[in-house]
């Protein structure tokens, strides 16, 4: 099992804002490329969070009205 969970973003400036929301949460995350298979012209951004982190972490953006494209284990784990 992946300790690191993917947030797949629409570009790199809504990883940014996410990753900046997750900050203000208490949520530790890094603006990352998703291996290139998961990729799309659409989704080419994501922030790595902590596996453990991942599930509470897209709850609580989508109460602020904000939401990843998918959530994916990060099989290269590390920063």
């Amino acid at each position: 099992m992946s300790q690191y969970a993917l947030l797949i973003c629409r570009s790199q400036t809504e990883a940014i804002g996410l990753r900046r929301h997750l900050g203000q949460m208490g949520v530790p995350g890094e603006v990352a490329r998703p291996p290139r298979h998961e990729r799309t012209e659409s989704c080419g951004w994501a922030v790595r969070v902590g596996a453990s982190q991942a599930d509470e972490a897209v709850r609580r953006l989508r109460q602020l009205g904000l939401s990843p494209c998918r959530v994916m284990p990060d099989e290269g784990g590390g920063a």
